[in-house]
């Protein structure tokens, strides 16, 4: 398998000090290029690397004094940059920002979530939620009714650069728990896939309970007592409701991956179809 070129810039911090650092990594893709530069760090002693941003790199642009050389399959800069320890939003798995500059930087991301409705009374709701709150989150959403109608995913088309969107659908994922167990068994290839939207439907409102293909979660609905049952949930677990939320889909350049050990797209769909998934294209004639 071809080998690739990446960058990241990896954060740690503990109570006393903070610093970013430049790693660099040859891989087949950029999950697997973030897996091998976290390893590294540990192993450099790092005790809580965060990679911050990452880039496809081109090693005739590299201009830093690196260790150990430009040829290993993971090098790093010589140098750390400090800085006072802060508070920040640790995105989750399988999306990232990108170095290159947009409206709006990673370090303006927070908790919270956000509230609209159309011209059609369609509410939507839509939640910045952490690293290590997005399977919690999304649990205790899903439990808030117990029967579901179906499960779907979302394989988008900018995943190997594909006509359109695949949806693959489970009528059998009708339950909070059910939905749940299939998550927790498929953690690498749903919840940490960043080329997927997860959804769970529900005819109370004809609401789509999501985990996007940002990590972000997702409400739309049509029931105003479910959405205020939502976000009541929210507002008691700490989610401020703020309307100038910024999101990393929001003007700001970033990077979706899958992480390590997770499976191809060939191999996923191959995956989900033998778990009972089958083939949907919107619009189509039932």
């Amino acid at each position: 398998m071809k080998n690739f070129l990446f960058t990241a810039l990896i954060e740690e911090q503990t109570a006393d000090e903070a610093f970013i650092q430049a790693y660099w990594a040859h891989a087949p893709h950029m999950g697997m290029a973030l897996d091998l530069i976290l390893d590294a760090a540990r192993a450099n002693g790092c005790l809580r690397p965060m990679a911050r941003q990452c880039d496809p790199f081109d090693l005739d642009h590299l201009e830093a004094e690196v260790i150990p050389s430009p040829q290993a399959d993971v090098f790093w800069a010589d140098t750390r940059h400090y800085f006072p320890p802060e508070a920040m939003f640790d995105l989750p798995l399988g999306i990232i920002a990108s170095c290159i500059e947009g409206d709006h930087d990673v370090d303006e991301i927070n908790r919270g979530f956000t509230q609209a409705t159309d011209d059609g009374g369609l509410m939507t709701v839509e939640v910045n939620v952490e690293l290590s709150q997005l399977m919690a989150l999304y649990s205790q959403l899903l439990q808030c009714r117990q029967g579901y109608k179906v499960f779907w995913y979302i394989l988008h088309d900018f995943w190997e650069d594909e006509d359109r969107d695949k949806f693959l659908v489970n009528e059998a994922l009708s339950t909070a728990d059910s939905i749940l167990n299939h998550l927790v068994e498929n953690s690498l290839d749903a919840i940490k896939n960043g080329f997927v939207t997860l959804t769970a439907y529900i005819e109370e409102g004809a609401t789509n309970l999501k985990i996007t293909d940002h990590k972000r979660i997702a409400i739309s609905s049509y029931s105003a007592p479910l959405v205020a049952e939502y976000t009541a949930l929210l507002r008691q677990l700490g989610y401020p409701d703020t309307p100038a939320l910024v999101s990393i889909d929001d003007k700001m350049h970033h990077w979706h991956y899958r992480v390590r050990g997770s499976k191809s797209k060939t191999e996923l769909i191959d995956s989900l179809k033998a778990q009972g998934f089958k083939d949907w294209i919107p619009g189509a004639a039932k």
